[in-house]
């Protein structure tokens, strides 16, 4: 049985605890807030054995064996450690850093200490997308010419939210991660070029159209917004031969897709929900003795992080 901690008590957190419970293997042990409420509400919705009112103590517990951190993005990197440096395995919330370099030093201790390490980036591990990144890799549309994303969400103000957190907050950190990290599993090798049509509004960027360029010839252009009234969240794949369109591409369940003179659609479901197909991979990845997974490996959060800080220096000029 793997004993897991949650430190971090949001909404993204009740959607974790409530995947949790679809996995016989594993339970929700402990979990911790600085926010009375929040311990009790969640307490009250996904009972736990432990409720710690503070990170360290549940830290401390020796019974937890993998911590799930859902923080604030800009709390990661410190209790992603501190959980490491306390030996369990560790499921860091996206964007797992804000710096490349922190992600490289949370591996080595990783490595080191032989203890499960991963960037929670679902979309990496929903079936269909494995499907689709089958079907590019065997040359089905050719190759790969553009890539073309949109994750466009619409929130309300607050000046509370760490959305608003002129270092943590914003679009690119928020949706903008979904959107890179689909293009960079697609597209290997070194970027030429990086532009970023940015709007800010309350000191973050709340609209970004990155254009990417790679010395293989892709192109990508990635859109991501947390003010916007359009909700387009789809990606389109157009190779020399084809292309693949999917809507919800960070957790898609049918593909569109055109080779040749074929034109035809493929579904495959998510089982449960959009959480356990990660969960899954960390579960796998412990019992195995791994201290990665080959789908969200450490060198994919470290690029991810360098091209997010590549597109904030672009952005900021």
């Amino acid at each position: 049985m793997l004993n897991w901690g949650i430190i971090g008590l949001g909404n993204v957190a009740k959607r974790f605890a409530a995947s949790l419970t679809h996995f016989p293997e594993a339970a929700l042990y402990a979990i911790a807030s600085q926010t009375p409420e929040k311990r009790e509400a969640f307490q009250k919705a996904f009972p736990a054995e432990k409720v710690y009112d503070s990170y360290a103590a549940l830290l401390n517990d020796e019974e937890v064996d993998v911590v799930y951190i859902a923080l604030p993005h800009g709390m990661h990197y410190k209790w992603a450690k501190a959980a490491l440096e306390a030996n369990k395995c560790v499921l860091i919330e996206k964007p797992a850093v804000l710096h490349a370099q922190e992600f490289v030093e949370l591996s080595q201790i990783a490595s080191s200490r032989q203890l499960f390490l991963m960037e929670a980036m679902k979309s990496r591990f929903i079936p269909l997308n494995k499907v689709i990144h089958q079907e590019v890799t065997s040359g089905l549309i050719g190759q790969i010419v553009s890539i073309e994303n949109h994750f466009q969400s619409h929130h309300d103000y607050d000046a509370h939210s760490y959305l608003y957190d002129e270092v943590q907050g914003g679009a690119l950190y928020d949706c903008g991660t979904y959107c890179l990290a689909s293009v960079l599993d697609l597209v290997p090798g070194q970027m030429t070029d990086i532009q970023n049509n940015v709007t800010y509004h309350h000191g973050v960027d709340v609209y970004d159209e990155v254009h990417l360029t790679f010395e293989n010839g892709v192109k990508a252009t990635c859109v991501c917004s947390i003010e916007d009234e359009v909700k387009d969240r789809s990606m389109i794949i157009k190779g020399t031969n084809g292309q693949i369109k999917v809507d919800y591409f960070y957790r898609p369940t049918e593909a569109l897709i055109e080779a040749g003179e074929e034109s035809y659609t493929v579904t495959v479901e998510i089982p449960y929900d959009d959480f356990y197909p990660e969960i899954e991979a960390v579960h796998q990845g412990i019992s195995y003795l791994k201290t990665e997974s080959p789908l969200m490996s450490h060198q994919d959060s470290i690029r991810l992080a360098q091209t997010l800080e590549a597109i904030k220096k672009v952005s900021h000029g």
